[in-house]
């Protein structure tokens, strides 16, 4: 992505929105603001949801990476409590979790339509799970990334949104 102050308006966006979403979810989730970062800086996760985002400028992915605290903490959170034991091996919280990712992608580029005017696609969620994910998809030369790092408030747990675009 040549377009550095476009990426900077994407960062914030995905930001904003992440907290938007999440609100309106009755999630409380926080943005660790003084630790957005350039390049891929999550740490280990056990689930992940990778979107592709397609611009005229810019072609890339949002991925969200989550720990299993975050990761049962919001998934308790957007079903209701009816998944009492949420599983990165339960196809249905996988799914709530690409749901999640779909709705913060979603708020982000309405709030990017605000100053940038033109046509923005996305791909269906892709879902992954293991042990010790570090980063979906692997770092690039060619890539622009940056992490926002974000923190399940009150119960624990870690997320992280890393936009990587060309």
């Amino acid at each position: 992505m040549k377009d550095l102050k476009l990426l900077s308006v994407m960062v914030q966006a995905f930001a904003v929105s992440t907290v938007k979403v999440s609100k309106s979810l009755g999630l409380s989730i926080k943005v660790d603001k003084g630790a957005i970062a350039p390049g891929i800086k999550s740490k280990t996760a056990c689930a992940a949801a990778l979107i592709g985002v397609i611009g005229e400028d810019f072609k890339g992915s949002v991925s969200l990476l989550i720990d299993n605290e975050a990761f049962n903490y919001i998934i308790k959170v957007m079903s209701g409590g009816m998944i009492s034991n949420p599983s990165p091996d339960d196809p249905i919280s996988m799914s709530a979790l690409g749901e999640l990712t779909n709705m913060i992608c979603g708020s982000a580029l309405q709030e990017l339509s605000k100053s940038y005017s033109k046509h923005v696609d996305t791909t269906p969620p892709q879902m992954f799970s293991g042990e010790n994910l570090k980063s979906v998809p692997s770092e690039s030369p060619d890539i622009k990334y940056y992490t926002i790092p974000m923190s399940c408030d009150p119960e624990g747990g870690r997320l992280y949104l890393v936009l990587g675009f060309r």
